[in-house]
């Protein structure tokens, strides 16, 4: 008589390797930021040249975007850019920060009170973002810095202000990414020239920019720093040179050293989380 036989377990299957799906990750996410630095639509064999990448990788990754609504296609072009998606999550992301939310109230005093654009920035993916803008009412004349961008950190008051207070090397990698261009006679584009006037900057806690943006347009600015001298991020005001002169300046130097001091005063128990 023959015995039944006994059945053949087979192995567990093994799992997926994660590697596949990480690589495409990093793909769809090389060819978001691609599209985003491109200044016009962009063509799926554009992107595949530029990314070194298969165009049907390429077309599969973009169409995966799609239904997220992080990228959209132009139907008359048949090219790709930028989502709204992607301006929803970004304006969520700025405006969630805590030292927005803090400084708000203390914004809005400062623009009633001088009569002067209000911003507040810090620093961010190596760069000085503007985090929020408060517009005077009482003035016509307005600094419009869309809330997100950056600012010229080497001519602006405020990103003057955040530079100083960085570490050097920091300060450098941030001029070698985004330069020094020249917006007027007056804009400084030597970095010893920058450098001393931030050291002039930590020294008296303030920084100006005389026209160094924009012709006729000038600003003031104080760091945001912790108790332990840490940046946290700055308060600027700008507006037309003739207001930031003489007796005004003065007046407007000290209000914005006293908005960053009751900012800072908001985090006595510890600096905002980023």
């Amino acid at each position: 008589m023959q015995l039944p036989k006994t059945p053949v377990r087979k192995p567990p299957a093994k799992a997926a390797k994660s590697g596949g799906t990480s690589k495409s990750l990093q793909k769809a996410l090389r060819i978001l930021l691609h599209i985003g630095q491109s200044r016009s639509e962009v063509g799926i064999t554009q992107v595949a040249t530029a990314l070194s990448l298969n165009k049907a990788t390429v077309y599969r990754l973009l169409a995966a975007m799609q239904k997220f609504e992080l990228i959209e296609k132009n139907p008359e072009t048949e090219k790709y850019r930028l989502g709204l998606k992607l301006h929803e999550l970004g304006t969520q992301a700025v405006q969630s920060r805590t030292l927005q939310s803090e400084a708000h109230r203390y914004l809005l005093e400062l623009a009633t009170e001088s009569g002067e654009t209000v911003t507040l920035a810090a620093l961010l993916s190596g760069g000085v973002v503007c985090l929020e803008r408060v517009d005077s009412p009482t003035t016509a004349i307005v600094i419009r810095t869309p809330i997100g961008a950056r600012f010229s950190a080497h001519c602006k008051s405020i990103g003057k202000a955040v530079l100083a207070y960085l570490p050097e090397p920091e300060v450098d990698a941030i001029l070698l990414n985004n330069g020094m261009p020249r917006h007027t006679p007056l804009t400084l584009v030597r970095i010893p020239e920058l450098k001393e006037n931030l050291a002039q900057i930590r020294q008296r806690q303030f920084s100006v920019d005389n026209q160094e943006r924009g012709r006729g347009l000038s600003g003031v600015a104080a760091p945001i720093l912790s108790s332990e001298r840490r940046l946290i991020g700055a308060v600027g005001m700008a507006g037309p040179t003739l207001r930031f002169r003489g007796d005004e300046l003065r007046q407007k130097i000290n209000m914005v050293k006293a908005t960053a001091e009751r900012i800072t005063g908001s985090f006595a128990y510890g600096p905002p989380l980023w």
